[in-house]
């Protein structure tokens, strides 16, 4: 990502990171968070694959950690999964309640 960023050189290029997304490709999103830092990352999509948010590989709470090390101030963007057989309002409310806890 730093070097895309770095290739088109502008500073109104930065990166979406979806950590679901970089955690299935076997990145380490909190070292790779650290890596980009606020300088890089201007959101951050918070979902899981599949899953309902903190119940899938994602540890939410120590992205709200790696977040608050690089002094992150932006957006946190919910995109909760809807688990197999479940109600899409009732995945959500629960998502939504899930990733406040975390970061409000």
């Amino acid at each position: 990502m730093l070097a895309i960023v770095g290739k088109v050189g502008s500073t109104h290029v930065r990166v979406y990171y979806d950590v679901a997304n970089a955690t299935e490709m076997g990145y380490d999103i909190y070292q790779e968070l650290r890596i980009l830092g606020s300088e890089y990352v201007c959101e951050v999509h918070a979902k899981e694959n599949g899953a309902l948010l903190g119940q899938g590989k994602i540890d939410f709470r120590k992205v709200r950690n790696t977040l608050d090390e690089i002094r992150y101030k932006g957006w946190v963007i919910l995109e909760g999964g809807v688990p197999s057989g479940m109600d899409v309002k009732e995945a959500y409310l629960a998502n939504t309640r899930y990733i406040r806890s975390i970061f409000s």
